[in-house]
């Protein structure tokens, strides 16, 4: 007669079989929910398709933006970099300082180191009238001035208030630095490509109004 020992071994031997069939027949757990998809990601605007003409040229330092104005309402929007003194209107030669005030194209686009250039009449008759009101601005300086501006001339640049300011692009030395750096003389930068647009558009007596 077997004994209690043999009878519960007896028991696991045909429970173990047992439990295992009916663990292998219990379902599967289901899989796990697929994530939805991404979104696409918002294309990048096209530039003015049929910009043909440019009527303005609008520069925020403060947002450090060039704002193309085309013949018909469209708008390019470029970075613009500025002098390395970026804050305050342009006092005098060698301050690094980007003007502001109304302004026009006073002459086509040349070659320069920087690319292109696209001269701009500063300094105006308003800036020489406020100079010559300061003290830094000679009587003659300001009749050379309103001289030029008479007459549909260049300004000229060798007086207290310097010149030969413009739109220009970066060259070799500054490639790519116009987005995050302002590094000129006192002019606007923008891209090779960019000048290239505005130069392709622009024609003398353009309005460029450059705000604080």
């Amino acid at each position: 007669m077997p004994n209690q020992s043999e009878i519960r071994r007896a028991r696991w031997t045909l429970a173990l079989p047992l439990a295992l069939a009916l663990a292998c027949a219990a379902p599967a757990p289901p899989p796990p929910e697929e994530p939805p998809p991404l979104a696409p990601a918002a294309a990048a605007p096209d530039p003015p398709r049929h910009c043909t003409r440019i009527v303005r040229i609008e520069v925020s330092k403060s947002r450090r933006l060039l704002s193309a104005r085309c013949e018909g309402g469209a708008v390019l929007d470029m970075t613009a970099a500025l002098g390395r003194e970026p804050r305050g209107h342009k006092l005098g030669a060698g301050d690094d300082r980007t003007p502001e005030g109304r302004y026009r194209v006073s002459g086509p686009a040349r070659p320069s180191r920087f690319h292109l250039f696209i001269p701009i009449d500063y300094p105006s008759p308003d800036d020489a009238r406020v100079a010559l009101d300061e003290g830094r601005l000679s009587p003659r300086e300001h009749a050379r001035i309103l001289y030029a501006a008479t007459f549909g001339l260049a300004p000229p640049g060798d007086t207290a208030l310097g010149g030969g300011l413009g739109l220009h692009g970066e060259g070799p030395r500054w490639q790519g630095d116009s987005a995050r750096l302002d590094w000129t003389n006192g002019c606007v930068a923008v891209s090779d490509p960019e000048i290239e647009f505005l130069a392709r558009r622009v024609a003398v007596g353009t309005e460029v109004v450059i705000e604080p």
